[in-house]
């Protein structure tokens, strides 16, 4: 018995000294697996949007050149009119009649004064008698265009694009010439007006596009186009901006409705970087990333100098970075200085989730 108690103490000192020897086993360094992404230059244009308004056209008094039973009313309050479109008719009866009395003048007269322009030509009428004949030609050409002109005023057209605000008259009633039949809203005049900073006003050449933006529309947009630009600023610093929209859209809207107007700017070509917002972590107070050493396998942390945001989830990068360097994009928060890592392989679009 007492042989193996010796042994056992034996055994247990020997360890002891093993563990005091300072020989131990140095704890396997972790790996972690990451996501980076290349460094690439940023989008060469810039989106910007402001809220805009859509202000109304002239009023415009509608009125026939001529008087007469109104036939027709051929719209109504509240329509929309193109150019051209008929508005209302007088009764043509009376200046058919002119017309074709007229007409009938200036048969007669033209041939009489054609048998003259013959006689004059064998000089066989005296030079007084053909200045009568070509005189009295001329008269009644000149009555003939002017029936003619009647007849076509018994027709009121839109002289423009707009709304019908009011009709005043009813069907059968009569009207004097020039009295307002309808008042119409002229869309033809329909501006977006919006209010721009000074920073964009002093870049405006760098501007290449504007569009107009109505939630309430089923096509959602609509192209504006620069009609001008404000010499001097409003109290607030802002320089107004006015747009022209086109017809289908200026069909569809009114004045007084809330626009926001989409401005894309070009910047200057290769100033700026972008990367995702999910690269960037603070520390100090300051902006890091974590770049990737492919030859070592590990990541570093660097300052950058960030801008402003590209609309798609990333931001420019001013400052810092070069492009085609590798940035870490997910788990920045659990690395550490010259921490060994591993990239993870990217997702192929035939490999959906990685389940491959």
């Amino acid at each position: 018995m007492t042989s193996i108690r010796s042994i056992a103490s034996i055994c247990l000192f020997t360890g002891l000294l093993a563990g005091c020897s300072g020989i131990s086993q140095k704890p396997e360094e972790i790996v972690r697996s990451v996501k980076v992404e290349t460094v690439v230059p940023a989008d060469s244009l810039l989106e910007k949007s402001f809220p805009g308004i859509i202000t109304g056209g002239g009023e415009i008094n509608l009125a026939f050149r001529v008087a007469g039973p109104i036939a027709q009313i051929a719209v109504k309050e509240g329509d929309y009119v193109r150019a051209g479109q008929l508005i209302a008719r007088i009764d043509p009866r009376d200046y058919e009649v002119q017309l074709q009395a007229a007409q009938a003048q200036y048969d007669q007269v033209k041939a009489e004064a054609g048998r003259v322009t013959e006689l004059h030509n064998r000089q066989s009428v005296t030079g007084n008698d053909y200045d009568k004949a070509v005189a009295g030609e001329r008269m009644v050409t000149a009555k003939l265009k002017n029936a003619k002109d009647q007849l076509n005023d018994t027709r009121l057209l839109a002289p423009s694009q707009g709304y019908i605000q009011k009709i005043n008259f009813s069907v059968n009633e009569l009207i004097d010439a020039g009295m307002p039949l309808a008042t119409l809203l002229d869309a033809g005049q329909f501006r977006v007006e919006t209010d721009i900073p000074a920073s964009l006003y002093l870049r405006r050449d760098e501007i290449v596009s504007y569009t107009g933006i109505q939630p309430n529309l089923p096509e959602n947009q609509f192209e504006l186009k620069l009609l001008s630009f404000s010499k001097k600023a409003s109290h607030n610093q802002l320089y107004k901006l006015q747009l022209a929209m086109d017809a289908e859209a200026r069909s569809k809207l009114a004045a007084g409705m809330d626009i926001e107007v989409k401005i894309l700017q070009k910047i200057s070509e290769g100033s700026q970087l972008c990367v995702s917002l999910s690269a960037l972590f603070s520390r100090d107070g300051k902006t890091y990333v974590w770049i990737y050493q492919p030859g070592t396998q590990t990541v570093t942390s660097r300052e950058v100098s960030t801008g402003k945001l590209t609309g798609d989830g990333r931001i420019r990068i001013s400052g810092g970075l070069k492009p085609e360097e590798q940035v870490v994009v997910a788990g920045v928060s659990q690395l550490g200085e010259n921490q060994k890592v591993v990239p993870l392989e990217p997702v192929s679009e035939t490999n959906a989730g990685g389940m491959l």
